[in-house]
């Protein structure tokens, strides 16, 4: 009972914190990126635990995460709720919003980093369905930066600062290129420019997520545009135990595939399933707004719990790589 209304508490402070600014998409709600992080931790060989346990100890934020835990369960909160600080600086007046084109874009140094690399966070690879032209893919982007961050962190040189702040964001980000409209942008007639992963395709007629506690979506009705709609499909919330009941419910997945370790490999299987899983009736061409079916929104939930299981066990292979190798 205790814990609940700490978790209660901390849900409140999201709320009042949600409600200064405008909500956006985050690929996978909190809710979805700490199912990911459920599923690695379990994964985690013993070494490796206890060494990332260490490591996000030094993220600034490493109290707020403990709200709520015994003694006993503090690395393991900590751990879930740690896959979403990189979401989260987003809207924390003491980070800046940078440039992907700036000499700092591809920077490694730690916490004394307050630029908010937004672009980290997906890989426009373009497509389209109308033959509009297509523009390159900017770098960087999650291709180029989770291996960089990855070697980092298994690097004997690395200081631990910047190993603390290497693993906090791929706590994140293999969480971000494992939901499909984080690694496309469709050019069409309507989008010449892109359509930012489906930020810009509006829908209607879809029900709120099954799990919904997030300020940013649950008061307002479910998310009016298909990439917040994916983000949300798992779940919506920052409350532990929602998501470790979610997290024990997910289905198994292929031990070959979840083994596969190329981030391009990761990469490509969003690309392919957005083509050939999302972007599909009822999504038209264009920008809508499209009508969500039944059948669509369970086709949606039954793809975001193999992606969320798959992208946490490939996370839990990489820390233990890095970490314990």
């Amino acid at each position: 009972m205790i814990r609940l209304r700490l978790e209660r508490a901390a849900i409140a402070l999201v709320l009042v914190s949600a409600l200064a600014v405008a909500p956006e998409a985050r690929a996978w709600d909190d809710f979805g990126h700490m199912e990911v992080a459920a599923v690695a931790f379990k994964q985690l060989g013993a070494k490796a635990r206890k060494r990332a346990a260490q490591l996000l100890k030094l993220n600034p934020r490493y109290e707020n995460w403990i709200v709520g835990a015994a003694a006993g369960d503090q690395d393991r909160m900590a751990f879930m709720r740690a896959a979403t600080w990189a979401d989260s600086i987003k809207s924390d007046s003491t980070y800046q919003t940078d440039d992907q084109s700036a000499p700092t874009a591809s920077q490694n140094i730690g916490y004394a980093d307050h630029l908010r690399h937004t672009y980290w966070h997906y890989v426009d690879q373009p497509f389209s369905p109308d033959s509009t032209p297509l523009q390159p893919t900017p770098m960087p982007n999650a291709s180029t930066v989770i291996p960089m961050l990855r070697a980092a962190l298994a690097a004997a040189s690395t200081s631990d600062d910047v190993k603390s702040f290497d693993l906090v964001w791929l706590l994140h980000l293999v969480g971000d290129v494992h939901q499909p409209l984080h690694c496309i942008a469709r050019f069409d007639a309507a989008n010449a420019t892109g359509d930012r992963g489906g930020n810009n395709v509006k829908i209607n007629g879809n029900v709120q997520p099954p799990v919904c506690d997030d300020p940013r979506y649950c008061p307002f009705g479910p998310p009016t545009d298909l990439h917040a709609f994916y983000d949300a499909i798992a779940g919506a919330g920052y409350a532990v135990a929602p998501v470790e009941a979610a997290a024990a419910s997910l289905p198994r997945t292929d031990t070959k595939k979840a083994a596969a370790g190329d981030v391009a490999v990761w990469i490509q299987e969003g690309f392919d399933l957005a083509r050939s899983a999302v972007y599909v009736a009822p999504i038209g061409v264009g920008n809508g707004p499209f009508a969500i079916t039944p059948q669509y929104q369970a086709a949606a939930y039954k793809l975001g719990q193999a992606r969320i299981v798959l992208a946490g066990r490939r996370l839990a292979n990489l820390i233990n790589e890095a970490l314990a190798p």
